[in-house]
């Protein structure tokens, strides 16, 4: 029998759907933003060009989100998409100057959230944590590397 409270994969998925929806009341509001707005937005203000694929990969965000977290950020001047010369099915994204702006805005609220999320941690056990998510993260991988069959059912 399986105590969620002890079943890692459960109380991982618990504790990011808890940070994600706590930290969204960062910008939802005043910013009028979604999480998946959100999450486009810091990618652009990371890599500031990009597809709509390659966010889909880095947020593990499926594509219909993606796709309509673009629209709603260019339905408000907040990115640009510029149209692939070698590829037409592919347009790049990149942040307006109000995007930018926005990005600027909501940044250094997102480190101050993030800080007193981790206040409650010493320098070693922030270590650790970080560690200890590589870790797991890299295990996640090498087994749909091994079994791709298993991650594909478990993902619905």
């Amino acid at each position: 029998m399986i105590l969620l409270k002890l079943f890692v994969p459960y109380r991982m998925v618990n504790l990011a759907t808890r940070i994600s929806h706590a930290f969204s009341q960062t910008y939802r509001n005043q910013f009028s933003l979604a999480i998946p707005d959100w999450r486009l937005l810091a990618c652009l203000g990371e890599y500031e060009r990009l597809t709509a694929k390659d966010i889909a990969e880095l947020t593990l965000m499926d594509k219909s989100k993606v796709s309509r977290a673009v629209k709603q950020l260019a339905d408000r001047s907040l990115l640009l998409r510029e149209q692939d010369h070698n590829d037409n099915r592919a347009a790049y994204l990149s942040l307006t100057e109000q995007g930018w702006e926005l990005y600027s805005q909501i940044s250094p609220k997102a480190l101050a959230w993030e800080e007193e999320l981790l206040s409650v941690l010493d320098t070693t056990e922030y270590r650790n944590l970080m560690r200890i998510m590589e870790k797991l993260e890299n295990q996640v991988i090498k087994m749909a590397t091994h079994n791709p069959e298993k991650e594909q059912s478990n993902s619905h």
